[in-house]
């Protein structure tokens, strides 16, 4: 019955679904008559408020984790992240905000959207994964506002906390 109501909270067409035709859902999930019970007596309209406010928080984690991604992708930032929540389930153990902000840069990258910040990713992964040294060439490191080519240089203090470091080269001519 959890699984149900995770799934109906994590998917707008499922909602729809529901909404339609209340028994063929029913019969598609599979539940027991009592389960069918309760999810017959769910109020779609409620459902979707709370589904948003869920989708919302989610939302803001993300653009908290990856702040200049998230403003590198400007107006389609929420576009994009809506259809990334489409295709993904929210991780659920205790890194949960971390990994779905990694499956969004992942899903990013994959369709090679503009904004998509590689620079960020890498950094990302590194706080991730317990990894205690990394380096990288990147082509989007973002310093004021600015994007360089450079050197990203990630460690880890003696006491495990991640630290990093970047070597960018200033422009000194024009991308043709």
């Amino acid at each position: 019955m959890i699984r149900v109501l995770a799934l109906l909270l994590q998917n707008q067409n499922l909602r729809d679904q529901l909404r339609s035709n209340v028994s063929a859902f029913i019969t598609k999930q599979g539940l027991s008559d009592e389960e069918a019970k309760i999810i017959a007596s769910l109020d779609c309209d409620q459902l979707d408020r709370q589904a948003e406010a869920l989708l919302s928080k989610r939302r803001s984690q993300v653009a908290h984790i990856i702040p200049q991604t998230w403003s590198s992708l400007g107006r389609d930032a929420i576009n994009q992240f809506q259809e990334y929540v489409e295709h993904a389930k929210w991780p659920e153990t205790y890194h949960k905000h971390e990994l779905d902000a990694q499956q969004f840069c992942k899903f990013l990258k994959q369709r090679r959207v503009q904004g998509y910040l590689k620079s960020e990713h890498n950094w990302l992964n590194f706080r991730i994964h317990n990894c205690w040294f990394r380096i990288h060439w990147v082509t989007d490191l973002v310093i004021n506002n600015q994007r360089f080519r450079g050197i990203q240089v990630f460690g880890r203090n003696s006491s495990g906390v991640p630290v990093r470091r970047a070597i960018f080269l200033r422009r000194t001519y024009e991308d043709h």
